[in-house]
C-alpha cells in the first residue's frame, strides 16, 4: 500500500540559495496534529509533510556551529498514540549532529531493498544564533534510513548520528534509533 500525504509547507526557503547551501525554514513552535484516517482496511498513524519535486542541488548541509537544535518527531504508521512531539537540544547537541550529518556519506546510486518504511521521521530545525529561520534536515527513520533536506541530494543516515539524535528522543523514536 502506498500512502501519499499532501504538503503542509514547513515555512522552506530556496529562492536564492546557492548550490549546497543549507535549507533555511522557521522552526515551530509546538507539535503538527497526527490523526488516524482510514485507508482500506487499515487506519494509519498520519502527519502532513511536506513534499520535494525540487531538482536536488548539492548535498544536504549543516553550518557546524547551531546555537540549538528544535526536533519535530513524526510518528509511524502504526504508531500508538498516534501524536507528534517536539523537543529541543543544547547547543552541544545541536553542533554533534550538525558534525554527523556533515560527515555522513552521499547517498549512493543504484536499485537498493529496504525494511519496511512506516514514514517514522523527524524533522532538526538548527538554529542559528539571532536568526529567526533554522537550517532545516529531514531525517527517515525507516525503510532505506537517510537524510534529507528539500532541493538537496541525500546522505545515508548513519549509526553515529541515530546514536546522538536518540539522546534527545521522546522513548517511542529513542527504542528505534537505538534497537
Amino acid at each position: 500500500m502506498t500512502l501519499v500525504l499532501a504538503s503542509a509547507g514547513a515555512g522552506c526557503s530556496l529562492v536564492g540559495a546557492r548550490e549546497g547551501d543549507p535549507v533555511v525554514a522557521v522552526p515551530p513552535a509546538s507539535a503538527p496534529s497526527a490523526m488516524v484516517r482510514a485507508v482500506g482496511d487499515a487506519k494509519p498513524c498520519i502527519v502532513r509533510r511536506a513534499s520535494d519535486s525540487a531538482r536536488p542541488r548539492g548535498l544536504v548541509a549543516v553550518h557546524p556551529n547551531p546555537a540549538g537544535v528544535v526536533v519535530v518527531w513524526l510518528p509511524g504508521m502504526n504508531q500508538h498514540p498516534c501524536r507528534a512531539e517536539l523537543t529541543r537540544g543544547d547547543a552541544d547537541s545541536a553542533r554533534r549532529l550538525a558534525k554527523d550529518v556533515e560527515a555522513a556519506p552521499k547517498w549512493p546510486s543504484g536499485n537498493f531493498n529496504c525494511p519496511m518504511d512506516d514514514a517514522l521521521g523527524a524533522e532538526l530545525y538548527f538554529e542559528q544564533s539571532k536568526h529567526a529561520k533554522a537550517e532545516l534536515v529531514d531525517a527517515q527513520l525507516s525503510g532505506c534510513r537517510g537524510i534529507t533536506a528539500p532541493g538537496r541530494s541525500s546522505r545515508w543516515l548513519t549509526t553515529r548520528f541515530a546514536r546522538d539524535l536518540a539522546s534527545i528522543a521522546p522513548a517511542p523514536w529513542r527504542v528505534r534509533l537505538t534497537g
